[in-house]
């Protein structure tokens, strides 16, 4: 492969990108990357330079942009993150280190992360990546003992054999919890990062550009996966799906793009006009 790591997000915060960008350099020094970001709006002229930032034009929803973002990702691992993330000194290469030392094929490292208002989260608890700590997750076909991931290290051949995440969700925290459960279906073990590897910058419900996401993952993309994890062994019984899945989407996400006229979508995060 041609890096070590693809880090890899659907991204629309143009302002937040070479931040991002200098501190994934201080995560990552050695190890070889490519930053993938999969967004509608031009990379910004001040990144235009960097040999190892792929851009991918996509106006779909974030689920369909990843997917799209990962077949085209060219590392011996993947790592999903977040555009409103800092990541912290050494965090991935150490990672990288524990997963070689550690892992094998189907084993995943949690990029542990914090959240909070502008970038005041602080460290979470361990049992917060167990799947049932979390009471939307107490279903009949979630193990008690599975783990989960919302950001994640893994091998990017491996993704690829599982069919990676389901775009009949439109944003990305459903799939990543249905990857996550056909791994550890499929005999994966999850392990926790040694270091806290981002800082994240949260907003409330549908404060700032949140809306869409609180929209999509409450009244479309739930009672789907309510759906798919009803009864017992949902994950054993598809493991792997499709890759090509992301073409069954639309091709725009209207939620997050359309203009009020409906007739145009936003060229810009400016376009999208959210106030914080």
């Amino acid at each position: 492969m041609k890096y070590d790591v693809s880090v890899l997000m659907p991204a629309i915060r143009t302002h937040n990108w070479l931040m991002l960008y200098g501190s994934l350099f201080n995560s990552c020094r050695n190890n070889s990357f490519e930053l993938v970001l999969v967004s509608p709006f031009d990379l910004p002229d001040n990144m235009k330079h960097f040999d190892n930032v792929k851009h991918i034009k996509d106006f779909g929803a974030p689920t369909r942009a990843a997917q799209i973002g990962a077949i085209a990702c060219e590392g011996r691992l993947m790592y999903h993150c977040v555009d409103d993330a800092i990541f912290l000194p050494n965090a991935i290469d150490t990672a990288i280190e524990t997963y070689d030392s550690t892992c094998g094929k189907k084993d995943v490292i949690n990029m542990r992360y914090r959240e909070g208002a502008e970038y005041s989260g602080q460290t979470l608890p361990p049992h917060f990546w167990t799947a049932w700590a979390h009471d939307e997750l107490r279903l009949p076909g979630i193990p008690q003992h599975y783990k989960i991931s919302l950001h994640h290290l893994m091998s990017l051949e491996y993704f690829k054999e599982l069919g990676g995440w389901d775009c009949q969700f439109e944003y990305i925290n459903h799939p990543l919890h249905d990857l996550m459960f056909r791994v550890q279906a499929d005999g994966g073990t999850l392990y926790d990062s040694k270091l806290d590897a981002t800082t994240c910058n949260h907003f409330v419900g549908k404060t700032v550009d949140h809306a869409p996401i609180f929209d999509a993952q409450t009244f479309f993309d739930k009672p789907k996966f309510d759906a798919l994890y009803s009864t017992p062994e949902a994950a054993a019984s598809r493991i792997k799906i499709d890759l090509d899945n992301w073409k069954n989407s639309p091709e725009i996400w209207e939620r997050r793009f359309k203009t009020e006229n409906k007739e145009e979508v936003a060229k810009s995060y400016k376009e999208l006009d959210y106030v914080g």
